[in-house]
């Protein structure tokens, strides 16, 4: 159940001691922020926190009184698992999604990889990011995926006739892959991002030991722009 803003203030308060400004929001990353003052403690909350469990709760009290240094793993746990359930995608303006590269084209790329290794049963969307240079030979993102937006972004170096269509499309079933095989936050409070059943279906990709060896042994081509 969901409690009213104004009875699940006063709880906090109560518990807390202390006068609290708190800020109910509805964005779609930073779900607790806090900042602590000589007169007050200003809070600002994901509206999902409205509907937290008991557990949830306390944990945010202790926080909020500074008995944990850190945001403990069942508010964390809390969170991922809420973010998983939200679908911001309909506030993307789709005519701004750029999908035609010179080179390549990554709605064809994407569909099909959708069809091959999904069934055609996922819905995301797609567009290129940055610029086909890089600042930094350290390391490069070749791909994204917001799952709040289901949106898949794809590095703007990939489009290069120096770049294997294969492996462009291994970066889009990679990508794909978060949205079948989630993160998920341990009980030590730890994001395991790639997990094994992940890493099991991304050895499936057809050239998936072709790309590992371009990775390790051609790692000039993605920086040949520079």
């Amino acid at each position: 159940m969901v409690r009213p803003f104004a009875s699940f203030q006063r709880k906090i308060e109560s518990q807390l001691g202390v006068k609290l400004h708190l800020k109910i929001n509805d964005n779609r990353s930073t779900m607790l922020s806090v900042r602590w003052e000589p007169d007050c403690t200003k809070v600002s909350l994901h509206r999902i926190f409205l509907n937290a469990p008991d557990n949830v709760m306390e944990a945010l009290v202790c926080y909020l009184r500074k008995q944990h240094k850190k945001i403990a793993p069942s508010i964390k746990a809390f969170i991922d698992d809420s973010v998983k359930q939200m679908d911001y995608s309909y506030q993307i303006d789709q005519t701004k999604l750029i999908t035609q590269g010179t080179y390549y084209n990554l709605k064809e790329l994407y569909d099909q990889v959708n069809q091959k290794y999904f069934n055609g049963e996922l819905n995301l969307l797609i567009t290129w990011f940055g610029k086909p240079v890089v600042k930094s030979k350290n390391k490069v993102t070749f791909g994204l995926y917001y799952d709040t937006l289901k949106l898949i972004k794809i590095n703007r170096l990939l489009d290069s006739p120096q770049v294997p269509d294969y492996f462009l499309s291994y970066v889009i079933y990679h990508e794909c892959l978060h949205k079948m095989y989630p993160s998920y936050v341990d009980k030590k409070g730890m994001s395991k991002i790639h997990t094994a059943e992940f890493k099991e279906k991304e050895a499936e990709f057809e050239h998936f030991k072709l790309v590992k060896k371009l990775i390790k042994e051609e790692q000039t081509l993605f920086f040949s722009r520079c």
